[in-house]
């Protein structure tokens, strides 16, 4: 694979399989340095065994990949230990990390910036297993970062949290892209909308859409939803519109007042509602109202994996 200093994972039509079952079929997406990429996808679709992959934790069936950089991982689960204090337990993390063997004062003060960095000094001393869902997660996100890793990878860093310390966890994450590159993955959308430069979803093992997120939100806005309440209506008209407006689907409801809901969805620019309003508005149909539909981006997305 050729290598763009610029970014920092590239993979390439990984695959990845089981007997029985695909995990991952052919996935290509990058993730740019310096970004926060979000990961995005229901429940099996793939998102932690491509993280498993790419942090070396299991192969892949085929495909490659190339990470540019030291890379700091939060499982799903973090493998934290509940009898050990946190700064014991951090130590511990970064003795396995180290190649060498690094000098007590130097470990203690590797360690203590961290603990800083993440909000952890005034519970340094506490057992982990004491701590809150909130500070087990800020635990598991010190030991990614204890090895000084250009990038993170966060699998669901706010999955079970209460909503305080869920933005702690969002507050944590802006703080850490100013240092690194970050891939994590998310079902709370809110978190994309927030925090994300970059998006790749993902569904049943195949990558859906992958790409800066402004431009994938502006794309998916072209696709509308609009209804329009009209006086009559009948089966050579439905056939008319879906010719001459090539509408993704148009249904129709005859309602109790003895008029029509139209409910249409079309993939096209804005200039198509003046369009269809103009069309709706003959006198032989009768255009009573004509409303779009907004939707919001776990709607857009909904589409997209349906």
């Amino acid at each position: 694979m050729e290598r763009n200093s610029d970014i920092a994972i590239d993979s390439l039509n990984l695959s990845k399989t089981y007997p029985g079952r695909v995990a991952l079929s052919d996935i290509t997406f990058s993730v740019k340095k310096g970004s926060v990429h979000g990961f995005l996808g229901p429940n099996g679709a793939g998102k932690s065994t491509t993280m498993k992959i790419l942090t070396g934790l299991i192969p892949q069936t085929s495909g490659e990949f190339f990470v540019n950089g030291k890379i700091g991982f939060l499982p799903e689960h973090p493998p934290l230990y509940p009898n050990m204090s946190v700064q014991d337990y951090l130590k511990f993390v970064l003795d396995i990390y180290s190649p060498t063997l690094i000098s007590q004062s130097k470990s203690r003060e590797i360690v203590k910036d961290v603990m800083v960095k993440i909000g952890l000094i005034h519970v340094a001393e506490r057992l982990i297993g004491n701590l809150s869902k909130g500070y087990q997660q800020r635990v598991g996100i010190a030991q990614a970062l204890v090895h000084s890793p250009e990038i993170i990878i966060l699998d669901e860093p706010t999955v079970g949290l209460d909503p305080s310390a869920l933005a702690e966890i969002r507050d944590l994450i802006t703080k850490l892209k100013n240092d690194h590159t970050i891939l994590f993955s998310t079902h709370q959308l809110h978190d994309v909308e927030l925090l994300c430069s970059d998006i790749t979803l993902i569904n049943n093992g195949k990558i859906v859409v992958s790409g800066p997120l402004d431009s994938i939100i502006n794309n998916l806005k072209t696709r509308m939803i609009i209804e329009a309440r009209v006086l009559h209506f009948n089966e050579e008209l439905k056939k008319k519109m879906l010719t001459n407006f090539k509408l993704d689907s148009l249904d129709v409801k005859k309602n109790e007042e003895k008029d029509f809901l139209l409910t249409m969805t079309v993939a096209a620019p804005e200039s198509l509602k003046a369009e269809l309003s103009r069309f709706l508005s003959q006198e032989n149909i009768g255009l009573l109202e004509f409303t779009e539909i907004r939707l919001s981006l776990e709607e857009l997305f909904k589409q997209m994996i349906h």
